[in-house]
């Protein structure tokens, strides 16, 4: 059986959750303002009395850009404790099972964002599709299900093209729709707290309301769960000190510091690009573009072509090689050109390492183990998103945007220096 059906639900799964996530980027301070603009909830007037301690003026920009950090970063925290659960569970019960329940669960985390005319029901939206937002671990033990060792990189290449898909498409999109007042157009909405931020909300509810439609009716069960002994313990990552996996924690150290490394780039490009060198919000947004382009044409062909012809350890070498050398030049980049030559560098360094990892946990990984393997290893990257904005925002204003490049570079020559004790697995 050739599971053409089940990689493209796989892959339409990820491209779905990620663009549905990743809609409310561009909105998110306007959607903070607005809420400030009312001040009567009672959880928003909670964290407001704290930042005033902090904050002598009215302005409420620290308010807005700590929250905005906050909520950041409980939403990959939220990822670090569940995407371990979702992946055992998924060995436990199937890797259907598992999908339905966590895209059912996006599907109403974005639907009560619709209708949050509240602070804490947006606060609430953010917290149930936090939860649920770690079934990418349940959908990359599905695809090591559905492909073999020779192939596996390249079916994780699709998972990442996928998820990079998704967010070249979703803050585009959740801007343009933001322009667009359903409660102009219906006023009696308002009533049911739909606010002018809702159509960019109802995008992520329609997107993941086909997500679920698909995973119901069209994927197949690539797993069967008969055969796993389930291990008992309070949380699948206490399993790493008992785990049949030496490498997993090796692994996983890895994929923490290359996600706080990058993610932690991600979060100043921006700055960077607006103060260094005066783009504005739609080049910054072309720039991403640029970003997203050059890992889909990595994941989706290179990939998929040098799998199962160049060992798993080889790949993630070369991409933590040329994620060190972008990030080292960019480090030192004074002009526009050479700043997007260096982008260039580090997006194809990061299109290769992370497929590479995710291919050595899964290969590394026995059949029943997959889920949880593969979702112990995301958490930790989902816990480095978590610490990335606050850490790198301190060193950026501290010490400037070099300085902070230069930081992630040093990370990832850590990251090579650690694959290198890697045990070959080809």
């Amino acid at each position: 059986m050739s599971h053409k059906r089940e990689k493209l639900v796989l892959f339409l799964t990820v491209f779905i959750d990620m663009m549905g996530f990743s809609v409310i980027f561009p909105i998110f301070p306007e959607t903070l303002r607005f809420f400030l603009s009312r001040e009567t909830d009672p959880v928003l007037q909670f964290f407001l009395s704290i930042i005033h301690l902090f904050e002598s003026s009215n302005e409420n920009r620290l308010f807005i850009v700590l929250f905005g950090g906050v909520v950041g970063s409980i939403y990959s925290i939220l990822q670090f404790f569940f995407a371990p659960i979702w992946g055992k569970m998924s060995d436990r019960v199937g890797r259907k099972p598992a999908l339905i329940l966590t895209s059912t669960g996006n599907f109403l985390g974005y639907l009560v964002w619709f209708f949050s005319g509240s602070f804490t029901l947006f606060v609430i939206s953010r917290l149930i599709t936090g939860c649920m937002g770690g079934n990418i671990s349940v959908a990359s033990a599905a695809m090591a299900d559905v492909t073999s060792e020779k192939d596996r990189a390249k079916g994780m290449g699709m998972i990442g093209a996928g998820i990079g898909l998704g967010f070249m498409f979703g803050p585009p999109l959740g801007g343009i729709l933001s322009s667009f007042d359903l409660t102009a157009a219906f006023p009696l909405l308002a009533s049911f707290g739909v606010t002018v931020f809702s159509s960019s909300a109802l995008l992520s509810v329609l997107i993941a309301l086909v997500n679920l439609i698909l995973v119901i009716f069209v994927f197949r069960e690539t797993f069967n769960p008969e055969t796993v002994e389930v291990r008992r313990e309070l949380h699948p990552i206490f399993g790493l000190r008992k785990t049949n996996v030496t490498e997993l924690p090796l692994l996983c150290l890895i994929y923490l510091i290359f996600s706080l490394s990058f993610s932690g780039f991600e979060f100043c490009i921006n700055f960077f690009l607006f103060d260094m060198l005066g783009f504005n919000p739609r080049e910054i947004g072309y720039t991403f573009v640029y970003l997203g382009s050059i890992i889909i044409l990595v994941q989706g062909g290179i990939i998929r072509r040098i799998s199962g012809k160049i060992a798993e350890k080889k790949i993630a070498f070369f991409g933590a090689v040329s994620l060190f050398l972008g990030l080292l030049a960019l480090s030192f980049s004074r002009t526009a050109g050479a700043t997007i030559l260096s982008l260039g560098v580090i997006s194809l360094g990061s299109a290769f390492l992370n497929p590479g990892l995710s291919s050595l946990a899964s290969l590394f990984s026995s059949a029943q183990e997959q889920g949880k393997n593969l979702g112990i290893m995301r958490g930790f990257g989902a816990l480095a998103r978590g610490i990335s904005p606050f850490s790198f925002s301190l060193i950026y204003f501290s010490f400037g945007a070099l300085p902070t490049f230069a930081v992630s570079a040093l990370l990832i020559l850590i990251v090579i220096a650690l694959i290198t004790r890697i045990k070959a697995k080809n």
